[in-house]
């Protein structure tokens, strides 16, 4: 018998952690494979790392003394090494990196890496260069501190990707986002093996590239703000060194009014042009002929967008001299055109073009953008580029190696959906970013959870990206709006397909926000310093107890209210200060206290129930302590209602808390009652929601309801 308790112990203490198992490791994404042993390697001052690779591969080395600093500044413990070098020998090293080959970052290199992690050392065997920098960003994660210093735990890891292609998509058009903000985010793209980086640089709003040769893209186009080309080098070379390729979007042949600011001439319709949100946005289209818009969905179809003239040969020999001048700056072998919500108006309302369309047997503008779309890929063919669009360049006679990028979820109500992610890899490559916008303020689950990938199997599905436009971001917030939420959908297309516990991924994805903090992603010290803005530099703690579980309202309801707002107040010149610009779309708290009473109704624990009631409580009471603050702070006016409806939830659930101690919470009146006044004090207030109110329901109804698969659009 102690035979077999002994050998239970051993199977215990050694694990294979798979896709549900990942136990206390603060690993995101999470590996392929993993095996965790009984024991910690002690990293002292005395830590010595050598690779043993190509003595040429300078971005493996630029990758490991990275990766050497942060450790360093992490433990503190002031290591030895100056700088690795090719000439430090293995013998001695605590951390091994045994890589085979010198790569560069691109779509289908191997990523692939392992790490084992004993009593001796800490190994790292990579076939490439990418693998190994991939290796390295899961050997931080590692790093972990007790009672007796900083350690690794004993671990096997062997790792790969489950797609070759996983990108984050950041708009630079509606907001500019600076130099210096996009490489905070390539950082953090890299501590979560994304590998590309989707750079939509121009759109109705702005023109953020520099062209030599047309250089009143950027001098009208950018309202002054715009990427130099040598800025543009810099970051791509910054992102290979971390092993991400940057993807440029210039958008075609709608969404393109910055592009007509200074060159007109490339238009369907005369203008004048300059680049701002469409005015149409604010007005209809005056011709008496298109009826007036009874929905949002209407209103869409009958607006006359900016639009590239698809006859006008003109406008091919320029698109060709400036894709061929952008793949001097971009090097990867690919490049997006957009061509997305173009509903071919500004072509219908040209003579001339109907009549081309009418000499050329082209029965409707959708046969124009087609035809507008075979003309650009040979551009791109000619550029040794493959094209990409989003899924309206879709046809049966768009060319086999011409890259779909799924965006329209089906049945949405609003535009045309050309299918499902599996139907469209039937034909052409596919990326997915339907199910993955991350500006529509989701919850992290809901990507996690993304439906478009139930059936992604084909080998065409490349992968996907998560999409941050920027209507409602900026520079100020776009980090708390992408991060760590990205990380939700880096795992999802890293790691295994089973990799589906919710709680779990939520453990590990604030753990990723620290790490992302640690990194210096500002998304934490943004929201704080944007509390101490609305408190004119008072405390801030009583307003973040009310801001911490308060989420913005999910779906295209706050940009839709900022579409439609005066001219004056456009959504491109209106501060982004309000407190639905500042509050995360997770909260922390309310993750944490649904944990706890998911704890607390399985075993009504009172120590459990303790720190339930620490938290009401706290709500409870928060209202008195911020009446003062709020007092002539118009922002703050705008939740007014948020912290008594708060306290007032705090109170049921404090009441509910006492009913289940005295055996009187089965009162269905009570209950009935309680549920219907908790609905109405979780109403939204100014785009902004009290996340916790499920929770507190769920002490009154004595179950935890399951949160919703998805959220409405509208």
């Amino acid at each position: 018998m102690k035979k077999i308790i002994f050998l239970l112990l051993i199977i215990f203490c050694r694990f294979v952690v798979n896709a549900q198992q990942v136990n206390t490791l603060k690993l995101m994404p999470a590996p392929k494979e993993v095996v965790q042993n009984a024991g910690k390697f002690r990293i002292n001052n005395k830590l010595v790392i050598s690779v043993q690779s190509n003595a040429t591969d300078t971005i493996l080395y630029k990758a490991v003394n990275r990766t050497y600093q942060a450790l360093n500044r992490k433990t503190g413990l002031a290591f030895g090494q100056q700088y690795i070098t090719p000439l430090v020998t293995s013998g001695s090293a605590s951390l091994l990196l045994v890589v085979k080959a010198a790569a560069n970052a691109g779509i289908g290199v191997d990523e692939s890496y392992g790490i084992t992690v004993s009593e001796k050392q800490i190994v790292l065997n990579a076939p490439n260069t990418i693998g190994a920098l991939r290796g390295l960003q899961t050997l931080m994660q590692l790093v972990d501190k007790d009672d007796n210093g900083y350690f690794s735990p004993f671990v096997n890891i062997n790792d790969s990707p489950r797609f070759k292609w996983r990108g984050l998509m950041i708009d630079a058009a509606r907001h500019f986002i600076s130099f210096e903000e996009m490489k905070k985010n390539i950082d953090a793209m890299e501590a979560v093996k994304m590998n590309v980086l989707h750079w939509h640089l121009s759109d109705d709003e702005g023109f953020r590239v520099e062209s030599k040769l047309f250089p009143k893209l950027q001098a009208d186009g950018s309202n002054g703000d715009y990427y130099t080309q040598a800025q543009l080098k810099e970051l791509v070379a910054y992102a290979k060194d971390r092993g991400i390729i940057v993807v440029p979007e210039f958008d075609m042949p709608g969404h393109a009014q910055s592009w007509f600011a200074g060159y007109p001439e490339l238009a369907s319709q005369p203008g004048p042009y300059r680049p701002g949100p469409r005015p149409q946005w604010q007005k209809e289209h005056p011709d008496p002929n298109i009826p007036k818009s009874t929905s949002i969905a209407d209103m869409i179809a009958n607006m006359e967008a900016p639009t590239f003239d698809p006859t006008n040969e003109k406008v091919y020999s320029f698109l060709d001299k400036f894709i061929g001048e952008m793949t001097t700056i971009f090097p990867a072998g690919y490049m997006h055109i957009g061509a997305d919500e173009n509903n071919g108006l500004a072509w219908k309302l040209n003579p001339a073009i109907a009549a081309y369309m009418k000499q050329h047997n082209l029965q409707s503008t959708d046969d124009l953008q087609k035809y507008f779309v075979q003309r650009m890929y040979g551009i791109m063919k000619k550029h040794h580029r493959k094209l990409i669009g989003w899924e309206e360049i879709y046809n049966d006679k768009l060319p086999a190696d011409a890259i779909v990028h799924k965006w329209i979820p089906a049945d949405n109500g609003m535009i045309k959906s050309f299918g499902k992610a599996s139907d469209l890899a039937v034909h052409n490559p596919v990326l997915i970013s339907d199910g993955f916008y991350l500006d529509v303020f989701m919850p992290a689950y809901v990507y996690y959870n993304n439906p478009a990938f139930a059936d992604a199997n084909s080998p065409n599905i490349l992968g996907g990206e998560g999409a941050q436009w920027t209507e409602l971001a900026d520079n100020n917030n776009i980090d708390g709006r992408i991060w760590p939420r990205a990380g939700a959908i880096a795992e999802r297309l890293w790691s295994p397909a089973s990799v589906n516990d919710v709680d779990d991924m939520y453990r590990r994805l604030f753990l990723l926000s620290n790490q992302l903090d640690e990194l210096g992603l500002p998304h934490i010290s943004n929201y704080e310093r944007s509390l101490r803005r609305l408190t004119n530099g008072e405390p801030i703690a009583h307003l973040q107890i009310l801001t911490d579980v308060l989420t913005p309202v999910k779906g295209y309801r706050k940009l839709m209210a900022a579409m439609f707002k005066p001219p004056q107040a456009t959504y491109q010149t209106a501060a982004l200060t309000s407190v639905s610009d500042i509050v995360f779309v997770d909260s922390e708290t309310k993750r944490k206290f649904r944990h706890l009473v998911k704890l607390y109704l399985e075993s009504h624990d009172k120590a459990v129930e303790a720190q339930i009631k620490t938290y009401l409580i706290t709500w409870q009471q928060n209202d008195a302590a911020l009446k003062p603050l709020f007092a002539g702070n118009k922002r703050l006016m705008e939740i007014e209602d948020h912290p008594k409806n708060l306290s007032a939830a705090a109170a049921i659930g404090l009441d509910a808390l006492d009913r289940i101690d005295k055996g009187t919470a089965n009162d269905a009146a009570w209950v009935q009652q309680q549920s219907g006044a908790l609905d109405a004090l979780g109403k939204a207030h100014n785009e902004t929601e009290i996340a916790v109110i499920p929770e507190i329901g769920a002490l009154v109804t004595g179950h935890l309801v399951a949160e919703p698969v998805t959220y409405s659009a509208f």
